[in-house]
This record gives structure tokens, C-alpha cells and sequence, in this order.
């Protein structure tokens, strides 16, 4: 099967459902953000690979590539116009299960931190901060659709934000990075 298809030339696209849209669609574009937030991943779990040991290490990359999975099964129930739903509260729960069992291996936050220490860990807030633009793409996308309740795959992608920010702090900690304060500018 060819990548090259030709039917994109117009600067249209398909959907899972048959339609054709515009690529600068709020639907299209909110795939893109989301195969950004996947890419981004991948690219993090690389680092990670060439990262000093560490316990934790192999469990967390087998948690991106489920997350990655998940963006991909996101996609599809925007694509289908929620016709096909994957995700359900559970998914939900586990990203707070893990943002609970590193936050309680960790120091408590008492301060505002810059985005800083080992590059894996600045990094993974990279990644967050494209899954919180993601986010409010989301949000402007079901609003125009008006659809309401927001779906959990909705409720999924903004923990992700939180799980990524709590791994990046976690990441420090295990690769040796510091995590700077920050602190008032002074005149």
C-alpha cells in the first residue's frame, strides 16, 4: 500500500465516517495536535531508552506506548464522530493511579519550578505543554460541535498534562536532574 494517495491535494482530507474536509478544519486540525502529543511521546520514550537505569525505567516506557495507543484510539472516536467510543473512566483512573504512586515517591512541591534538569525531564515538559495546546484545541472543537457532556477521551488527555508534569518531576529525581525554584525578578 502506497503513503502517496493524491487525494489530499486539494487540501482536503477523509474522515473515518467518509467525509471530506478541509485540512485546516477544527477536526483536522485537532488530529493533528494529537499526532503531535503522539510523536512527541515516541520521541521521549527514545531518550528514555538512552537514559541511565533507573528502577521505574521500563514500566514508564511501557506506559507512554499504552498513552501513545490511547492517542491513536482518541483520534478515532473524534474521526467517527464519537460513533466509537474506547475510552472509559478506568483509563482515566489509571493515569491518576500513576500521577498518585510517583507524586508519593517524591518530595513534596512546595514551589513554583522552572522547566529545567536531566533532558529527558525538560523534555517531558515539552510534551506537556503541546498536550495542554491539544487540550484547549479539544475544548474549542466540542464546543463548536456542542457536544456535552465532554467525552472521557476528553477527560483523558487533560490528565495527561498532569501525568506528564509529575513524570518530568519524577524523571529528575531518578536521572539526577535539578529542579530549579523559581524565584522574583529583582530590580
Amino acid at each position: 500500500m502506497s503513503i502517496v494517495t493524491k487525494t489530499g491535494d486539494k487540501g482536503t482530507t477523509g474522515t473515518l465516517g467518509g467525509q471530506r474536509l478541509l485540512k485546516s478544519s477544527p477536526l483536522i486540525e485537532l488530529n493533528g495536535q494529537i499526532d503531535e502529543v503522539n510523536a512527541s511521546l515516541g520521541y521521549l520514550n527514545s531518550l528514555l531508552d538512552e537514559a541511565k537505569d533507573f528502577p521505574a525505567k521500563g514500566e514508564i516506557m511501557d506506559f507512554l506506548r499504552f498513552i501513545q495507543n490511547g492517542l491513536y484510539n482518541l483520534g478515532t472516536e473524534i474521526s467517527s464522530g464519537f460513533a466509537i467510543t474506547r475510552f472509559q473512566e478506568k483509563h482515566v483512573l489509571l493515569l491518576e493511579e500513576k500521577i498518585e504512586t510517583m507524586t508519593n515517591l517524591m518530595p513534596p512541591q512546595t514551589k513554583f519550578i522552572l522547566f529545567s534538569g536531566a533532558k529527558e525531564a525538560t523534555y517531558t515538559h515539552v510534551v506537556r505543554s503541546v498536550s495542554r495546546r491539544c487540550e484547549r484545541q479539544f475544548v474549542r472543537f466540542l464546543l463548536e460541535e456542542n457536544i456535552d457532556p465532554f467525552p472521557e477521551c476528553y477527560k483523558f488527555l487533560n490528565r495527561l498534562s498532569d501525568y506528564l508534569f509529575t513524570l518530568a518531576r519524577f524523571l529528575n529525581q531518578e536521572l539526577g536532574g535539578t529542579e530549579l525554584e523559581t524565584s522574583p525578578w529583582k530590580e
